[in-house]
C-alpha cells in the first residue's frame, strides 16, 4: 500500500492588503518605498494581497507587481477590478481571490442583504454576528444572545510567546498570561489579552470582528491590528507606551487608551 505523500490543511496567514487607489508608477513607487522604509522589519518579505480599486491594463499590472517585488514585498494574490487581467494574473503565478467569501465586497453585500431582509436566513454564523453589530434588529428577535453562544472558550497560553512563534485563537478570545517577545505573533477572531509585556504583533478580529480589542499590561508592540486596520510601533509609542493599555477600532481608526 502506498504511503500518503501529502496532506492538505486550512490555515490562517497574516497578509497585508495593498489597496491600489491610483497607479502612477513614479508616485506609487516613491510612496510605497517610504512606507516600507518606515518599518522594514514588518514589510520586508511580507505576503501581499493586491486590491485593485480601479481597473489596470495588463502592462500596468505587471509593472505594479514588479515594483512590489523590487521593494521585497511578496504579492501572492489579487482581488477587485481584475476581470480583464485573469491571463496576466495566471502568468505571474498569483491567485485571484475576488470571489472569496472573506473579501470586503462580499462582507458588504451580506450586510446589505441582511438590512433589507432581516428574517434570520443568514448563510453562516459569522455573517449573522456581523449583521447584529450593524443592523438594529426588532426587540422580539433578540439575536445577540444566540450569536454569543456560538463563541468558543478563550484560548489560554500560560507561557511566554517567543520570537518566531504564532498563536491563533479560532472563534474566540486569546489570553496570554505571560509576555510576548519581539517577532512573535498573536491572532484571534475575538479579543486579545496579554497579562505581561506585548512586544510582538497582535491581530484581533482577524475575520472582520470590528468590536474586538487588544488589552495588555505593558504596551510595546511592533504592530496592532483589529479587523484589518493596523498601527505600527511608531504610533504605539505614545502616552500609553510601556503602560497598561487597550486598543480598539472606532470609525475605521485605531484608538489607544490607558487601562484604569
Amino acid at each position: 500500500m502506498t504511503e500518503t505523500c501529502f496532506r492538505m490543511k486550512g490555515t490562517t496567514l497574516t497578509s497585508i492588503v495593498l489597496e491600489v487607489i491610483d497607479f502612477e508608477p513614479d508616485n506609487f513607487e516613491a510612496q510605497l518605498s517610504q512606507k516600507v522604509a518606515s518599518a522594514p522589519q514588518f514589510f520586508t518579505r511580507s505576503s501581499l494581497i493586491l486590491h485593485l480599486i480601479k481597473p489596470l491594463s495588463a502592462t500596468e499590472f505587471e509593472l505594479l507587481v514588479a515594483l512590489c517585488r523590487r521593494l521585497q514585498l511578496q504579492p501572492m494574490a489579487v482581488k477587485g477590478e481584475v476581470a480583464e487581467l485573469k491571463p496576466t494574473i495566471n502568468d505571474l503565478g498569483l491567485a485571484d481571490v475576488s470571489q472569496s467569501k472573506f473579501t470586503d465586497s462580499a462582507l458588504r453585500s451580506n450586510k446589505a442583504s441582511g438590512s433589507e431582509n432581516n428574517n434570520g436566513s443568514g448563510e453562516n454564523a459569522s455573517q449573522t454576528a456581523q449583521q447584529d453589530q450593524t443592523v438594529s434588529a426588532p426587540p422580539k428577535s433578540e439575536p445577540a444572545p444566540a450569536a454569543a453562544t456560538t463563541l468558543k472558550p478563550a484560548k489560554v497560553i500560560n507561557r511566554p510567546v517567543r520570537s518566531g512563534q504564532q498563536v491563533y485563537a479560532e472563534g474566540g478570545d486569546l489570553v496570554v498570561t505571560a509576555s510576548v517577545s519581539e517577532g512573535a505573533e498573536l491572532l484571534a477572531d475575538g479579543n486579545i489579552h496579554v497579562y505581561g509585556t506585548l512586544r510582538g504583533r497582535a491581530l484581533a478580529g482577524v475575520k472582520g470582528n470590528t468590536g474586538a480589542r487588544v488589552f495588555c499590561q505593558s504596551l510595546d508592540a511592533e504592530l496592532i491590528s483589529i479587523a484589518g486596520q493596523f498601527i505600527m510601533h511608531e504610533t504605539v509609542k505614545g502616552e500609553c507606551w510601556k503602560k497598561p493599555a487597550q486598543v480598539y477600532l472606532e470609525e475605521e481608526t485605531l484608538r489607544i487608551e490607558p487601562l484604569a
